[in-house]
């Protein structure tokens, strides 16, 4: 299997387990927490396309419906992750959802240029394989003056820095003595398998959102703006200890202009 292959089998086996942590915040204060936060950042008119890419089990199309969105495209490589995505939205969302789920490799969209008007991603750069690639894809299918959101973290990079691991093992262990539930475990988690998929992905190795930035900065006609610690708007006790060393940040970018060659945008530079 080539890494691809390999990305997509982990998470076809992980998708219950992740899903429960999704149900989790749809069941509990993160909910609410997250729909204040995607309503300060995004437009009002609700009218407007929206692409969630790597939508896992659906948290964020049923938050954006929940706002008032008609119009939501959900995509993911993992076609379990869809399956429990559909089961989901028919829980927790709207009776007779108009979500749109499509299997779809985030680094190789196939839609046409200027479909979106919105693009939301939580948990998914961090876990590409060609994170240069799927930015100039997501920033292809962007209208202009639309605006793209990236929620994520700098993920495993306690496998890089012993600092890093130190606290991570930290609040793990305050975690379990407190009897919280262990992300890091539960349902469907090959610790070992990810641990290898991890040292093959290239931002394993960036320092993020520094890395985002530089990357949107050398753009034309792209802004950037980053919000640092993102995760303490959102996450819960539990998750703070699961997650807090390595804190969630949030990337707003907005495409001001059209490309020269509406099509692929290049770096300046």
């Amino acid at each position: 299997m080539n890494l691809l292959e390999e990305i997509q089998n982990y998470w076809n086996h992980r998708y219950t387990g992740y899903s429960k942590v999704n149900q989790k915040e749809l069941e509990g204060s993160q909910r609410e927490r997250w729909k204040e936060q995607l309503k300060r950042l995004l437009a009002t008119n609700q009218n407007l396309k929206v692409l969630d890419i790597g939508t896992g089990p659906g948290f964020f199309t049923i938050i954006l419906e929940e706002l008032g969105y008609t119009a939501i495209t959900g995509i993911d490589v993992s076609n379990k992750m869809l399956e429990v995505a559909k089961e989901n939205i028919q829980k927790y969302g709207k009776e007779n959802s108009s979500i749109q789920l499509i299997q779809m490799d985030a680094q190789k969209l196939e839609f046409k240029p200027e479909s979106f008007d919105i693009i939301v991603s939580r948990n998914v750069t961090w876990n590409l394989e060609k994170p240069q690639q799927a930015y100039s894809e997501w920033l292809r299918v962007l209208k202009p003056n639309g605006a793209l959101f990236i929620f994520d973290a700098n993920w495993y990079a306690f496998l890089q820095n012993e600092s890093l691991e130190k606290e991570f093992e930290e609040k793990r262990k305050r975690a379990i003595e407190e009897k919280l539930e262990d992300y890091w475990q539960g349902e469907g988690v090959d610790e070992e398998k990810m641990n290898w998929i991890v040292q093959q992905l290239p931002l394993t190795y960036q320092q993020r959102p520094q890395w985002d930035r530089n990357y949107f900065s050398s753009l034309e006609g792209i802004s950037v703006e980053i919000e640092e610690n993102f995760g303490d708007l959102v996450w819960d006790y539990e998750e703070q200890l699961n997650y807090g060393a390595t804190p969630m940040f949030c990337i707003k970018i907005v495409k001001e202009k059209r490309d020269d060659t509406g099509t692929n945008y290049t770096r300046t530079s």
